[in-house]
């Protein structure tokens, strides 16, 4: 199975690294190929069908479309909707002749955002945030998806308990954390990671 990411950040953005290796860990034996950065929402779900021709012209059996509900571009658009987001996802992939229901396009939207799947597994947040001298313990963020702002949560979590690392930036960090994770069993409690995982290996 050959899979296809469009995915709502810039060229050097978390997700391009973040999203490919998730996959990986979910199905070892699909092939990734590189994702397409979407930038900010708006383009993305401008653009996005034409990036879904792209990909499927160069042979992936599935193209996720993957966003936040809430992005970090300083314009949080209120509590988000996923409904208008689907829709104008849907006008874009109609306009190069795509019906919505494609069972090849899957469309994830993270709740609220790609932070929220870094927080689920406090065990590696206490691993990567400790040193030999300073062991520490962060504590569980149980409903990691109702976290009003995941990132100002994740940067929180680093200032009280890094000791080596001082604050969050995630083009630096996420990719550090979703490599430090052994495995998936607390990511697969988040409903749209659940949601990612099956539609990856089939659902």
């Amino acid at each position: 199975m050959k899979a296809g990411f469009i995915v709502e950040c810039g060229p050097e953005g978390a997700e391009i690294k973040v999203i490919p290796h998730l996959a990986r860990m979910i199905f070892p034996k699909a092939e990734i190929i590189e994702p397409i950065p979407g930038d900010k929402k708006p383009i993305l779900k401008k653009d996005c069908g034409k990036w879904v021709t792209l990909l499927l012209g160069q042979g992936c059996d599935k193209v996720f479309i993957i966003w936040d509900l809430l992005p970090d571009w300083e314009e949080y658009e209120g509590k988000g909707c996923r409904h208008d987001d689907r829709k104008q996802i849907f006008d874009s992939l109609e306009k190069v002749g795509i019906k919505f229901d494609d069972p090849r396009i899957c469309l994830i939207c993270i709740e609220k955002m790609l932070e929220a799947w870094l927080l689920a597994d406090e065990r590696v947040l206490s691993k990567f945030l400790s040193t030999d001298e300073h062991p520490v313990s962060v504590p569980r963020v149980k409903k990691p998806e109702r976290e009003k702002d995941p990132k100002a949560r994740l940067d929180s979590v680093f200032s009280q308990f890094g000791i080596a690392v001082k604050g969050y930036t995630d083009v630096e960090h996420a990719i550090k954390i979703a490599r430090s994770l052994e495995n998936l069993k607390r990511l697969e409690k988040l409903k749209t990671f659940k949601r990612f995982r099956d539609k990856l290996i089939g659902g």
